[in-house]
């Protein structure tokens, strides 16, 4: 018994620390700090981690069939781990955008409401004035959000297109092997998933891209 307990013991202190590491996808693409990570200690593997963006959100990542990086600073995810990410920042994104339009819909309705009371007579430009006070200074609210979430996308765009110029050097690279007949072994399944990646890198940049459009035409 004493054996069995000192083994485990010794097998427990093996596993490494995520928990306050910086977490990459490809080490370029900044996602967030890792809060913690499961291990299958049979396959000595991380086999999910969650993450916490800057916005204070946490995101549960499959590691299983990805390979993972633990250094003493970060964790390091293989890029085929962009499309997991993506169908999260994807929702993330899309979410953030629904909530900013329907701020922007009852404000709209709200300063409709209130032009239409005083032209009815309901209220007096005291009160109407106040209200329109009342009423900008959730509009600055409103804009604010919008330019926090968009330096947050410009700011992941960035992170993208240095990912991209990663991948394509890659890319480059093995094409020109492909063409002269000298792939190496692993190499062809090396590519394919490099263009597989540069697909998503250029969904997810698209997606960014939109919704920065729908951010300035919400505020």
């Amino acid at each position: 018994m004493k054996w069995l307990f000192s083994a485990r013991t010794k097998e427990e202190v093996k596993v490494p620390t995520v928990r306050g590491k910086s977490v990459y996808i490809g080490g370029v693409l900044l996602i967030g700090i890792a809060e913690k990570g499961e291990f299958d200690m049979a396959r000595k593997k991380l086999i999910s981690i969650e993450v916490k963006d800057g916005h204070g959100q946490s995101h549960y990542i499959d590691t299983s069939n990805i390979r993972v990086k633990i250094t003493r600073e970060y964790v390091d995810l293989d890029v085929s781990a962009l499309p997991r990410f993506f169908e999260i920042k994807a929702r993330e994104v899309n979410k953030v955008v629904e909530e900013l339009r329907k701020a922007r819909s009852e404000l709209n309705r709200s300063y409709g409401k209130l032009e239409e009371a005083l032209v009815k007579g309901i209220i007096g430009m005291d009160v109407y004035n106040e209200q329109v006070r009342r009423l900008q200074e959730r509009e600055r609210r409103l804009k604010s959000a919008c330019s926090d979430v968009e330096r947050s996308i410009m700011s992941l765009n960035q992170s993208l297109t240095q990912l991209k110029v990663e991948l394509e050097k890659k890319r480059e690279r093995l094409e020109a092997k492909r063409l002269l007949d000298k792939l190496e072994n692993g190499e062809m399944e090396e590519l394919e998933k490099i263009l597989s990646t540069l697909s998503n890198v250029n969904a997810l940049y698209h997606l960014t891209t939109s919704s920065v459009i729908q951010l300035k035409i919400i505020c």
